[in-house]
């Protein structure tokens, strides 16, 4: 990178990742013309006609901001049943007649097949849903990948594709197995001449995240780590991938280090890092104790708008219910070198910045009787305090700590620690201003002691904010 692009870097983000849209306004005038505009999307799980409606609300969306293409990064049909992925495709071609925007130009599909695609008719809930296994047979498309894609989306099909959308490269790399994308290094030394420029990124699009990036190490769904080593040759390299339904409102969805790569989310429900009291531990067999259940999910439909600059890339964030921003724009300075990683995660570290209370914000107590998320009936205190958004203290909170305390003598003693979402918190922060509640048993609490609970807004890469406490009350 030269000085005089390190200065324009430097006065665009002023130490920050991401502008909030009146600064993003503001500052897109500086960045020129763009050159490409691109929807993203994931794991749509097209099912039937509600999670199909969802799909073409969002493509009318990109049709709206005029893209040039269309990234579903896997899980096009949920059970891998054809009629499924057809209903993607009639989907598309409803919206993007004959692939053309309203002004006649080529809308490309970057698509690429997921676990979900392959792998899904034999999976037990799709068993259970649909018993006659010949019925499965005739409708997977495992075995039939070429046949079906090529009937659908009419055009060729391979297991790793090289497509190129106003004179940038993306590669599609299509599952094929959970652990490393086979023939995808063989793929990057026959097209390395067109792929490597100091100064112009190119896109890879998989299912799987490439191990040790986006959202790691806490993510599951990370591939076997081939596919980090191989991108890791190429600073210009910006990948795309899904399968773990990370939300995007979890900043940790995008990463750099030798390359930069983001998680997708996922157009279906997303999927918030377990270890709260009301998010769900994922393929964990044992009971997990809680006294909440686990938050709506369903009702986070994700998707990003990338606009290419010629030395900025910007991913717009959105959710596609009530069709609001998720957050601040993110900014990917171009070009990238590995020395110069803004949005490392050692980086946005630092510089993030702490959540806090409003000025008048404080802790409330009631007591009820409440059945835990295994079905126990038992006796509960619930903390109550209100959501810390950006639009009312300046910092919106990612989660909150809350620790119950005794006062033994003339000292505090924390007896438990809990983390929470907000109700809201996968949303847009207009769908995020109801009072947050956290539940504890009181005989997770035993000592009959005064009590009183401390809360702590906190942001995703571990800084926390000023507590705010609840009067003392007596636990008898």
């Amino acid at each position: 990178m030269d000085r005089r692009t390190f200065l324009q870097h430097s006065v665009v983000l002023s130490g920050a990742f991401c502008l909030d849209f009146p600064a993003f306004a503001r500052k897109i005038k500086s960045f020129g013309k763009p050159r490409l505009k691109i929807g993203i999307v994931s794991d749509i799980h097209i099912r039937d006609i509600k999670s199909a409606s969802t799909f073409e609300h969002t493509l009318e969306y990109f049709r709206s901001q005029n893209v040039d293409g269309v990234i579903i990064a896997g899980d096009i049909a949920d059970y891998g049943f054809e009629s499924q992925f057809a209903n993607a495709a009639e989907k598309w071609y409803k919206v993007f007649p004959n692939d053309l925007a309203p002004d006649g130009h080529i809308v490309e599909k970057l698509f690429v097949y997921g676990n979900h695609d392959l792998e899904g008719h034999n999976y037990g809930f799709v068993k259970k849903a649909h018993p006659d296994g010949a019925y499965r047979e005739k409708e997977k498309i495992s075995g039939r990948q070429a046949e079906i894609w090529e009937k659908y989306l009419h055009e060729k099909w391979e297991p790793i594709q090289l497509k190129q959308v106003n004179g940038y490269y993306f590669i599609c790399g299509h599952y094929q197995n959970r652990k490393n994308m086979p023939g995808l290094d063989k793929f990057l030394e026959r097209h390395h001449d067109k792929l490597v420029n100091k100064k112009k990124p190119f896109f890879y699009i998989q299912h799987t995240h490439p191990k040790d990036t986006c959202s790691s190490p806490y993510v599951w769904g990370q591939d076997g780590g081939e596919v980090t080593k191989l991108l890791s040759a190429y600073p210009n390299a910006v990948s795309f991938s899904g399968h773990s339904h990370t939300p995007l409102t979890d900043d940790r969805t995008i990463w750099q280090g030798a390359f930069t790569s983001v998680g997708t989310a996922s157009l279906s429900y997303v999927f918030p890092i377990g270890a709260r009291e009301n998010s769900e531990v994922f393929r964990v067999k044992e009971k997990v104790p809680a006294q909440m259940p686990v938050m709506d999910y369903y009702k986070g439909k994700h998707g990003m708008l990338m606009t290419v600059y010629e030395d900025y890339i910007t991913l717009e964030r959105r959710e596609f219910i009530h069709d609001e921003l998720l957050g601040d724009n993110w900014i990917i300075p171009l070009p990238h070198s590995t020395a110069d990683a803004p949005l490392s995660f050692e980086n946005r570290a630092q510089k993030a910045s702490v959540p806090q209370f409003g000025a008048n914000a404080k802790v409330t107590v009631t007591r009820g009787t409440g059945k835990s998320r295994n079905k126990e009936e038992k006796k509960q205190i619930i903390a109550h305090f209100p959501s810390v958004l950006k639009k009312t203290t300046g910092v919106r909170a990612f989660d909150y700590e809350v620790q119950a305390e005794i006062r033994d003598e003339d000292v505090s003693k924390v007896m438990m620690t809990k983390r929470i979402f907000s109700p809201g918190s996968i949303m847009g922060e207009n769908h995020d201003e109801e009072e947050v509640t956290c539940v504890f048993a009181e005989d997770e609490i035993p000592y009959k002691a005064p009590i009183r609970f401390v809360v702590r807004p906190c942001e995703c890469f571990g800084k926390k904010g000023n507590p705010i406490y609840s009067e003392w009350i007596e636990n008898n």
